[in-house]
């Protein structure tokens, strides 16, 4: 499927708020009091890592509902191909982040925290781990990668919704929808995440709708759904109290913002301007990454600069190098996924 160029930049901003926000946990939890106390609420409040991941998972239901025709073999191969991203992607960063623990802890001898608890876990354990982290779609050494298998999952329900046939008509489309959105709450916060693909083939339908493309149209309408959007997003709910209320309103939030960006074409042009869409290219690679370089960093550089310079200091500085490491590592991560598919394709139709 064609590139979108603006949504790529819309993920490179979403991965943006999710490493900034594990950032702060990490070098300097007490910020993060500024996304709850007025007046720094009006600007930071809704752009938290969950927030992120419903944009994730909405554009993930908008790309696999795309239509075709029910086929077995295209099935299992999409899965295949899926997990076979999925898994290349853990097992390459829990591998560098293992080997990384045991060299910060030879080189600085300031291991804490994360590093030490891998460390001590022993080489057998270590295995044991990023085998069914990676295998199993689990979180072992990573915790940002608990959505990894709701991701998995929730691209394989969309493509199904995607082999709805034509006949259907929009209005059953739309019910069948309904039903995965509606499973996905009874399943639970931890699963909430399924209805939010699902929002994401509602969002492909909406072209369909000759009236709502009118509406839409409208700048005064698109305004009207932004604040809605605003609303939604800025709901304050307590995620520890209600989990599942605070995702679905999130989902929704981030459902009318796309809707509104799709018809707004000033809009789109800006998010394509260079760097964004290149930077969102990698934004898989980012999420997988940015977690475990802020860990070793933490256990190494960080802690060497706490003892030689200021503790306010200390992350200051610690930022750029984590932004341009989990870069150049990103890069490197989707260099390596495209080099190994190309090389795959290339050995089959030289058999054929």
């Amino acid at each position: 499927m064609k590139r979108e160029n603006w949504i790529d930049a819309c993920r490179f901003f979403a991965v943006s708020v999710i490493m900034v926000t594990h950032y702060l946990a990490t070098f300097r939890p007490g910020a993060l009091v500024l996304w709850e106390r007025m007046p720094t609420w009006l600007l930071l409040g809704g752009l938290t890592g969950k927030l992120a991941v419903a944009f994730f998972f909405l554009v993930l239901g908008y790309f696999a509902s795309a239509p075709h025709v029910f086929d077995p073999r295209g099935l299992i191969a999409y899965i295949l191909r899926r997990y076979r991203q999925f898994a290349f992607f853990v097992f390459v960063t829990t591998l560098c982040y293992v080997v990384g623990c045991y060299a910060v802890t030879w080189l600085f001898h300031l291991a804490e925290g994360e590093v030490l608890r891998v460390i001590s876990d022993g080489a057998r354990y270590n295995l044991i781990y990023l085998l069914r982290d990676s295998f199993l779609l689990e979180c072992s050494y990573n915790d940002t990668l608990w959505c990894m298998r709701q991701l998995f999952c929730a691209s394989l329900v969309c493509w199904l919704l995607g082999c709805l046939p034509e006949r259907f008509g929009t209005e059953a489309k739309l019910a069948a929808a309904a039903a995965v959105i509606l499973c996905a709450a009874l399943l639970g916060s931890r699963w909430v995440w399924l209805g939010t693909a699902a929002l994401g083939f509602v969002l492909r339908l909406a072209p369909a709708s000759k009236r709502m493309t009118e509406r839409l149209s409208k700048p005064a309408v698109r305004w009207c759904l932004f604040a809605a959007a605003v609303v939604f997003i800025k709901a304050p709910i307590a995620e520890a109290e209600q989990p599942l209320l605070l995702y679905s309103m999130e989902s929704i939030g981030v459902f009318l913002l796309l809707l509104v960006l799709f018809y707004t074409p000033w809009a789109k042009r800006l998010l394509a301007s260079r760097p964004f869409p290149g930077l969102g290219r990698v934004s898989m690679g980012l999420f997988v990454v940015h977690t475990p370089i802020n860990s070793l960093l933490a256990s190494s550089v960080f802690a060497w600069l706490r003892l030689h310079a200021s503790d306010g200091a200390a992350p200051v500085l610690c930022f750029p190098l984590s932004f341009a490491l989990s870069l150049g590592a990103a890069h490197l991560l989707h260099l390596s996924y495209t080099a190994l598919t190309r090389k795959k394709k290339t050995i089959k139709k030289t058999e054929l």
